[in-house]
């Protein structure tokens, strides 16, 4: 690979993650809410997944 592609991701990828660590405590929050949605669908759409059978809940806010 390129080395300029190179530096370029990983200068990419540092921005993205400064400007996570940045985020109100509050919206960060909200961001794991939607992915616990998220893997509940997956969970419920694939019974062959691995501890499919366990009970799982969203947080409540």
């Amino acid at each position: 690979m390129d080395k300029n592609y190179l530096l370029n991701v990983a200068g990419t990828k540092v921005n993205y993650h400064k400007s996570r660590a940045k985020m109100p405590f509050e919206e960060k929050v909200k961001i794991i809410i939607e992915l616990q949605k998220l893997e509940n669908e997956f969970i419920k759409n694939n019974k062959n997944r691995k501890n499919s059978n366990k009970y799982r809940r969203v947080w409540e806010v």
